[in-house]
């Protein structure tokens, strides 16, 4: 083969790749697109998380582990705890009266279930959106995922997608953002993989790292992509503290 024909034959592959990436990120956005609608949705969600801070005789526990009901429709958002549920939150915030260092799982837990982390769960094809339109494109490859072939889409995000104080950013040295969109052969997201690590400091004597790793699967149940599984792994490293951070949040769908 001469130059000329390897030239040719390299210009024809880089175009036919370049058409498969196109089509496999049409179809994730047309997917989403279909799949953000107001189908009416509930389903029970179960929370735990462990956060760890500090070493030795200064290590500090934080513990999550909480249930509601939740539903959303053309109405609304709505979540419900049962009043086994409210007992306990109600004992614990006695007990975080008489000693604010006690841990209090379903209290911790009731704090981070806010509207703002409950949409993504029952409404996913608008957040998964919104991160893809913040990252580059870099390409695409297949796996095998569950005994099927799936299409794995990679972006990489900048800093903006996870730090929106600009005076923030300004610290931060060294950053690297990642996000995965696996999808079916209709383009249905059915897993995200987002990591990130970053490197930073502030002034002269304070310094920390982070890195973090967040799974996600979905179904779609009706007009709409759900998220059924959340698992979050995290750590960091800074002049004063140490932390480490692990959750998983599952909605069980009614």
């Amino acid at each position: 083969m001469n130059n000329i024909q390897s030239t040719v034959l390299a210009l024809l592959t880089l175009t036919i790749s370049q058409n498969v990436w196109a089509d496999s990120l049409s179809d994730l956005q047309q997917a989403l697109v279909m799949l953000d609608g107001n189908h009416a949705v509930s389903g029970v969600l179960s929370v735990s998380f462990s956060e760890s801070r500090g070493e030795g005789k200064d290590k500090k526990l934080k513990t999550g582990a909480i249930k509601s009901t939740l539903s959303e429709s053309i109405e609304g958002l709505d979540i419900r705890y049962s009043k086994d549920v409210l007992v306990q939150i109600a004992q614990e915030n006695r007990l975080k009266m008489a000693d604010e260092e006690a841990d209090t799982p379903a209290l911790n837990g009731a704090e981070i279930l806010s509207a703002s982390s409950l949409i993504p769960i029952l409404s996913s094809a608008q957040t998964i959106l919104d991160a893809i339109s913040k990252g580059q494109f870099r390409g695409e490859t297949q796996i095998e995922y569950f005994e099927q072939q799936v299409r794995v889409l990679d972006f990489e995000l900048p800093l903006e997608s996870f730090i929106d104080d600009k005076k923030t950013r300004g610290y931060v040295n060294k950053f690297k953002g990642s996000y995965k969109v696996l999808i079916n052969d209709e383009g249905v997201p059915v897993e995200t993989r987002l990591t990130y690590s970053g490197k930073g400091s502030a002034y002269i004597f304070f310094s920390m790292s982070a890195e973090s790793e967040i799974t996600s699967q979905f179904q779609i149940e009706g007009t709409r992509l759900v998220r059924i599984n959340k698992t979050v792994e995290s750590n960091s490293s800074s002049t004063f503290n140490d932390r480490t951070y692990s959750s998983t949040w599952k909605l069980a769908l009614l």
